[in-house]
């Protein structure tokens, strides 16, 4: 297996598995993608997965990274909220949930950190193209309203108006992009007195923002 030949064969791709390269390249051997990584062809993100060490990597491509690398997965928690401009603030690793362990990840590309969720919660995500991309590609992301149940499920601590005036919301933001009809159906869905509780009390604070 050529180099020229494994760089045209993945060049588009913003990352690629072992499994990948087993299926164009049958039989190769793993100890030249030692050397490649050794040369500085070659990114190992993490066990499995790699990419080209010639390209830039923007906020998309780390989101597909994520989805990727620790699946099912999909973007949601302070990255998804901060993606919407729902806070403020930047965040400095990429949160998932996913329904396997907790998990995180120190990678050459940044800090990517998975939370368990239950299996029934696994839903209310969209598929976001991936922008700049060679070769079509799709990650999973939270919608608005999912971001913000998935971070009341991880924190049932919080139990009146200034721990959700903590979380610094952007109200304003939220007015635009967020369907309260749409937080509704999720709570119906999931069917949880305790986050229920928990929206009821962050509404009080929207509303009391509006």
């Amino acid at each position: 297996m050529k180099f020229i030949a494994f760089y045209q064969a993945f060049r588009d791709q913003t990352i690629f598995s072992t499994q990948a390269i087993e299926s164009v390249f049958p039989g190769y051997d793993r100890k030249i993608l030692v050397n490649w990584q050794a040369k500085g062809h070659l990114l190992k993100v993490r066990n499995n997965w790699y990419a080209l060490t010639d390209r830039s990597f923007g906020q998309d491509d780390l989101y597909l990274i994520a989805n990727k690398i620790y699946s099912p997965s999909y973007i949601s928690l302070q990255s998804a909220l901060s993606h919407y401009g729902l806070i403020p603030e930047g965040v400095f690793r990429i949160t998932s949930v996913s329904t396997l362990k907790t998990a995180e990840f120190e990678t050459p590309l940044g800090y990517f950190s998975y939370r368990t969720i239950k299996p029934d919660y696994f839903f209310g995500y969209r598929l976001i193209r991936q922008q700049g991309g060679h070769l079509a590609a799709w990650y999973k992301i939270a919608t608005p309203e999912k971001a913000i149940l998935d971070h009341l499920y991880f924190h049932p601590q919080y139990c009146d108006e200034s721990d959700f005036e903590g979380l610094r919301l952007n109200w304003e933001v939220f007015r635009e992009r967020v369907s309260l009809s749409a937080l509704t159906d999720y709570l119906a869905y999931v069917d949880s007195p305790a986050l229920t509780l928990r929206l009821n009390k962050l509404l009080n604070v929207y509303h009391a923002h509006s």
